[in-house]
């Protein structure tokens, strides 16, 4: 058979071409991933390729380990590619030595969904995260105890001991995720906002920079992030070419100014935004606040279409989510201003609180696809019958027909104290979130005044049992008139430890004196019995029918069917005053709608069951008056509160 000049033609160059195409193979065989700094051109090499990113943080922490497909598919769906999350030591390490890394904790878990949907991920390991989290992340045993107390993000051998038992078990689990290693990690943060706190130890950053280094090799990127004023550039970033300085910033900021200030600390390497944000935190007692589309989406933009040349972006928070049980932090500008964060983490962020979409989402997906469309990924389209807003139902009223009254409120308790002749902290009992009850018996009739000083955070007054009142630590009123009484009872919320700021050593339970006019207590009575209450055992609780209209600090238990296919769904809570509710065993969060700005709570549909489910709810703010308004509503729509006007 003869062979056409054409036919010899394409042969030789299909010869040519596999000749070369092997070359490149032999080439590269062997390099393993990388990813890596280029100071000399200002932005980063991925695979000795400049690459771009934007990133969104997304924390695992605050959503169900069930729907964190659904949430890393919507965000890669915005033309994100970068996932950003902190990591909370005190979900890990509850207890010292006691690890957890599983169900909602599976932080490998989490790491390797981002990696299957096409995205790379910017790990914040700390130890200290701030995030509006109990104790910025920190787990309560770091703090010591009021008469010990640890000098926490210092280089007090103590704390650095904690820190050191953490990352030997954390930083190994990461190490085989780095991209190097053919995982979706690239980017690892030392500490977090370091030049917002007042120890400005460089040593201590140094340290955790080698510890780090250590564990995850010295090819990994690692940056710092802060504000962008003098004191936190002087006090934050680790002063050496390996480590990466990041700025943060809102839309109210001007890119061009905090970006300049940034050059004057460090003269070469990418201008990076570690924290774009497009929302903001709520309190208690505040309006929800909240930042318009058109700003953020304008902002944006602007950003990434800048004469300074690239510029890397991660929005703070990309989607916010709940913070669930009792690990809502507080903030502290000042004393007594005590400002403890609701359950809703919403953040008026892209993604809401349920993971739905809205106008802010579409406004960034559309700035990514004018100004990166190679970041998007055409097979992830938002608002799709692969990536839809949530299924929402209404099941309707639930009335409470069980109750655990207060003076059987013992029985939950996971330890008891008996003759303590002082009134020992939530850190003395080695207990991190709940309640604890203190206890006084008197020989004699007491009465008039009580004081209570040092209370950590709200402090409930029953006098035989029957509640009079509650002084929170926010409030200079500190004292209570009480009736004629023999035991005196003292029921203290821990409402969520301080994350930010000079005020972080944040002992809970009452730190000061007791008085009764104006005499110490302890003059007069007994010693105190001390029961520790962290209500992680309500489904043992031993309910009996309701009968009469309960008092305060009674828990109550109803339920309800779910016929049918489960839904996201939301607790409206309007008739009671403050406390926490439970879902099926779940601690769902706190609620206070009498001060807001919250006032339903959210509950995933995974977290329910088709056929009976039970709802649990303590109330220590003030039982409603009515039998009839022992009742909740399950509604099909959130309410995280009125908007403060936007910006």
């Amino acid at each position: 058979m003869k062979i056409s000049p054409k036919s010899k033609q394409c042969i030789v160059l299909g010869i040519v071409l596999f000749v070369l195409i092997r070359l490149y193979d032999i080439q590269y065989e062997g390099r393993k991933p990388m990813f890596i700094v280029d100071y000399k051109n200002n932005t980063f090499l991925k695979d000795e390729t400049t690459f771009n990113f934007v990133s969104g943080s997304l924390h695992y922490f605050r959503v169900p380990h069930q729907l964190w497909l659904d949430r890393l598919q919507k965000l890669r769906a915005s033309g994100i590619n970068v996932v950003s999350t902190y990591v909370a030591w005190n979900i890990h390490e509850p207890q010292k030595g006691d690890f957890n890394f599983d169900g909602d904790a599976d932080l490998i878990k989490f790491l390797k969904i981002a990696q299957s949907v096409g995205l790379l991920v910017n790990i914040r390991p700390g130890p200290y995260i701030c995030s509006e989290w109990d104790l910025g992340g920190l787990p309560y045993f770091v703090l010591g105890t009021p008469n010990n107390p640890i000098k926490l993000r210092t280089m007090d051998l103590r704390y650095l001991k904690h820190v050191d038992d953490y990352f030997a078990k954390l930083l190994p689990m990461l190490l085989p995720y780095l991209y190097e290693n053919g995982g979706p990690i690239i980017l690892v943060q030392v500490e977090n906002e370091y030049g917002s706190y007042q120890a400005c130890n460089q040593e201590y950053m140094n340290y955790l920079t080698n510890t780090m280094r250590t564990y995850l090799g010295d090819k990994v990127v690692l940056y710092t992030a802060d504000g962008w004023d003098m004191h936190h550039l002087i006090c934050g970033p680790v002063h050496t070419k390996d480590v990466l300085t990041t700025v943060n910033f809102g839309p109210n900021s001007d890119h061009r100014s905090a970006f300049s200030r940034l050059r004057a600390f460090q003269k070469h390497g990418p201008l990076v935004n570690s924290e774009f944000y497009p929302g903001w935190l709520d309190h208690w007692g505040e309006p929800h606040q909240c930042k318009s589309p058109e700003v953020v989406g304008d902002k944006f933009g602007d950003m990434l279409n800048s004469n300074m040349g690239n510029i890397y972006i991660n929005f703070y928070m990309f989607f916010g989510g709940t913070n669930f049980g009792f690990y809502n932090g507080a903030n502290m500008l000042r004393e007594p201003l005590y400002q403890p964060d609701p359950t809703s983490y919403d953040y008026d962020a892209p993604l809401t609180e349920c993971g739905d979409f809205t106008d802010k989402y579409f406004a960034i997906r559309n700035n990514i696809v004018k100004y990166r469309p190679e970041l998007v990924d055409a097979d992830l389209v938002p608002n799709s019958a692969k990536l839809s807003n949530s299924i929402k139902k209404r099941f309707g009223k639930v009335f409470f027909q069980e109750v655990l009254p207060f003076t059987n409120i013992k029985e939950l308790a996971t330890k008891a104290i008996q003759n303590s002749p002082m009134l020992l902290a939530f850190e003395d009992l080695q207990q991190d979130f709940g309640f604890i009850l203190y206890e006084q018996s008197f020989a004699q009739p007491q009465k008039d005044n009580l004081y209570i000083n040092g209370i950590r955070d709200m402090v409930y007054v029953y006098a035989d049992d029957v509640f009079i009142g509650k002084i929170y630590r926010h409030s200079d009123q500190k004292n209570i008139t009480l009736p004629p009484f023999k035991k005196l009872s003292l029921l203290v919320e821990n409402m969520g430890r301080i994350n930010y700021g000079k005020y972080m050593h944040d002992f809970k339970g009452i730190l000061g004196d007791v008085k009764i006019n104006n005499e110490l207590i302890s003059s007069r009575s007994s010693l105190w019995n001390i029961w520790t209450l962290p209500l992680n055992n309500t489904q043992k609780a031993k309910f009996s029918k309701l009968s009469s209209q309960p008092g305060t600090g009674s828990l109550l238990k109803g339920s309800f069917n779910i016929n049918g296919a489960v839904a996201d769904t939301w607790i409206k809570i309007e008739n009671f005053n403050k406390g926490v509710v439970f879902i099926n065993g779940r601690n769902i969060g706190r609620y206070w709608p009498a001060v807001g700005p919250q006032k339903n709570l959210y509950v995933p549909s995974v977290w329910l069951q088709e056929g009976l489910n039970e709802i649990i709810l303590f109330e220590v703010g003030g039982m409603p008056q009515s039998y009839n308004d022992l009742s909740i509503e399950l509604v099909d729509y959130p309410d995280v509160g009125a908007c403060r006007q936007k910006v």
